[in-house]
């Protein structure tokens, strides 16, 4: 490993930080070049939902969530991660990392039972939704995060 950075006694070429109510991100200390590297992952989606739920459905739809996105995991190969979080002052913030292999991965997870029954289960409960995009900036490093990206 070509790691700059030494803590412990033990080298590390990336660093995993963990800001905003345990978003993590992950980036490269070593600043290798990020268009080389990158090429495996143009088609990667990766959005955050933020959602608000009613007070009065919170714990149905937290089961929900926490179900679809271990049910989504574990059985849809293209789904890298779907964790949901919540907002600790704020327990009916919900804010839900998901991450897909491709854009067919992810129109494929929309077609599975189990995310239907989860959208069609829970329109109900949420008070705002709002899917929000983003661009991964060290997509390379995923695999040291989450074992699936191999």
């Amino acid at each position: 490993m070509n790691a700059k950075w030494t803590i412990l006694g033990k080298k590390f070429a990336t660093l995993c930080i963990l800001p905003l109510a345990a978003v993590s991100g992950c980036m490269s200390l070593n600043a290798p070049d990020r268009a080389d590297k990158a090429k495996g992952a143009e088609n990667m989606q990766v959005r955050i939902a933020e959602l608000e739920i009613l007070p009065e459905w919170l714990d149905a739809y937290l089961d929900a969530a926490g179900a679809v996105g271990a049910e989504s995991v574990a059985k849809e190969p293209g789904v890298i991660c779907i964790f949901p979080m919540q907002k600790k002052e704020s327990p009916t913030s919900i804010r839900i990392v998901e991450i897909y292999r491709s854009e067919e991965a992810y129109k494929a997870h929309l077609a599975t039972p189990h995310f239907r029954a989860y959208k069609e289960g829970t329109p109900h409960m949420i008070k705002s939704l709002e899917l929000v995009p983003m661009h991964p900036l060290d997509p390379e490093h995923a695999n040291g995060i989450f074992r699936k990206w191999l």
